[in-house]
């Protein structure tokens, strides 16, 4: 019986050893593995940049992210009194897609 805990204990730390890059957020490459194919010529310094142009505020977290069927950076800006707005670029072409303003606590 041994042997047997021990091919799972093996198998599960494989498994969560080869997911682990899936939780990382610097890890662009991930999209494109779960089946995406992602063409980033954008930083996430870049994204950043052209979000606080859009929206004033302290930025939150900067993430790709899967929108709409599409790749994008989003961006999450704090602009005060609690309310969130996110800004989606492109990360090819660094073209503004949208901005979602004032999710309330996000």
């Amino acid at each position: 019986m041994q042997p047997h805990i021990f091919s799972y204990f093996a198998a599960v730390g494989l498994v969560v050893g080869l997911a682990a890059p899936v939780f990382a957020e610097e890890q662009p490459l991930l999209l494109a593995q779960l089946g995406t194919k992602v063409e980033q010529r954008l930083t996430k310094d870049q994204a950043v940049a052209l979000a606080t142009k859009v929206k004033q505020g302290v930025v939150r977290k900067a993430s790709l992210e899967k929108r709409d069927n599409q790749v994008v950076w989003e961006v999450a800006i704090e602009e005060g009194n609690r309310n969130v707005s996110f800004v989606r670029i492109d990360p090819k072409s660094g073209n503004i897609i949208a901005t979602v303003d004032n999710v309330v606590g996000k």
